[in-house]
This record gives structure tokens, C-alpha cells and sequence, in this order.
């Protein structure tokens, strides 16, 4: 690990979350240099990243395997996400089943729409419809690069239950949302996850993305088909 990543790494407090860290490092190098294509076949300890303004990684070099990729974590999961061509950003989020929840967390973060359909779900379903919208806002965020300055109810995501929601701009200076697809999954039991994934206007249907929930399980291709 070069000494920046080190550092970096340092920053966080719990043992716990630093290994999380690293291990999301470590899938992300395993996957750009599995998704490359052609004969220049480069080592994963050859790949350098940098940091946006907001804190996002991206791939310094080499510059082939420059593709967007993002990395989530909670307890007991590490989960990355790398995207090929047709794709301009990419973010991904993943939670627990056990993380708290509530409609007064939702009404503090969730656009009004979201916390109107949210509040129509029985007591059993709520859990889960409030994991969606979090994990989906906070996907959408960390693709945009942003950080805080994007405002999670500035946005909103509608059909939440379908596997792949839309979203809708309350804000127009966050750009087109049609350039914007949204998957929703479950990548291991007690998990929910969400990808988000900004493509160009001519790959909508073809662009393609991979996911690794842990650095020992084969890997899950995705293409990106038409609904």
C-alpha cells in the first residue's frame, strides 16, 4: 500500500473500519485490472489513485484503467463497484438490515415525496423501504462527487420498489435525470445495496458495470438492458 493510502487509511478510528478501507482498496485494484481489456495487462500494485475535491477516489494511473469504480462499507460487508464504457459516474452504496431506522430520520434527510410513500408502508415494510431510499440517495451522492453540498432532498426517487427506480431533479441545477439508472439489490442476506451509474446518451442501454461484494467470491457481471 503506497504510504498516502496509509495514511489515509490512519484516519479511521475503529480497527474495524480501517481494514474495511483497505479491503475496498484492495477489491478495486482486483477489479480494474479484471474489467481491462487488451493485451497491456497491468499488476493491481501499479495502480495509484487520487482524491477529488470532495474526497472521491479515482484512478490516477494508469490511465487505460481509468474507469469510474466506488467502494461502500458497513458492518460485515465491503462491497465495490467498477464501470466500463457508456458509463461517466458510478456510485454505490450498501447498509444493513440492522441499521435504525425511522420516519422522523426520514423526514430529516428524504425529500417530501419519499417521506409521503414512505409513511404509507405498514410497520413490517418499512424497514426496508426506508433502506432503499437511503441507500439510493447515498449512491447517487457519492457518484456525483459532491459530498455534503448535495442535499439528499434535493431529489427524489420514485417507483422505489421496482428493481431499477427512477429519479427526479427537485433541484434542475442537478442536470438530467435521464442520463441517470438506478439498480437496487441484495448482495447477501441481511444486506441492501444500490447502484448508481450517469451514462452517456449514446450507451443508455449497453453500458456495463461489476460488482464484488467480498474479496473472496467470484465476480457478478452486470450489463445494463433496457426496462
Amino acid at each position: 500500500m503506497p504510504a498516502s493510502e496509509r495514511r489515509e487509511a490512519d484516519r479511521f478510528r475503529r480497527p474495524t473500519t480501517r481494514n474495511q478501507h483497505v479491503i475496498g482498496r484492495g477489491m478495486a485494484r482486483f477489479l480494474l485490472c479484471h474489467h481491462a481489456q487488451g493485451p497491456d495487462q497491468t499488476s493491481p500494485d501499479e495502480i495509484s489513485f487520487s482524491l477529488g475535491p470532495h474526497g472521491k477516489p479515482a484512478v490516477a494511473t494508469p490511465a487505460h484503467l481509468n474507469h469510474p469504480f466506488n467502494v461502500a462499507h458497513t458492518s460485515g460487508m465491503v462491497l465495490c463497484a467498477v464501470a466500463g464504457q457508456g458509463v461517466q459516474r458510478l456510485g454505490v452504496d450498501v447498509e444493513s438490515v440492522q441499521r435504525r431506522t425511522s420516519l422522523e430520520l426520514a423526514e430529516r434527510y428524504f425529500a417530501e415525496p419519499e417521506v409521503r410513500f414512505l409513511a404509507n408502508q405498514n410497520a413490517a415494510d418499512a424497514r426496508t423501504v426506508f433502506l432503499r431510499i437511503w441507500t439510493l440517495k447515498e449512491a447517487f451522492v457519492k457518484a456525483m462527487g459532491t459530498g455534503l453540498q448535495t442535499q439528499l432532498d434535493q431529489f427524489a426517487f420514485v417507483d422505489i420498489l421496482s428493481p431499477r427506480p427512477e429519479i427526479e431533479f427537485l433541484n434542475p441545477d442537478l442536470g438530467d435525470a435521464s442520463d441517470w439508472r438506478f439498480e437496487c439489490l441484495q448482495p447477501r442476506d441481511g444486506y441492501l445495496a444500490a447502484v448508481a451509474i450517469e451514462t452517456t446518451h449514446d450507451a443508455k442501454h449497453d453500458s456495463e458495470w461489476q460488482l464484488q461484494a467480498n474479496p473472496f467470491e467470484s465476480l457478478m457481471d452486470h450489463s445494463a438492458r433496457q426496462a
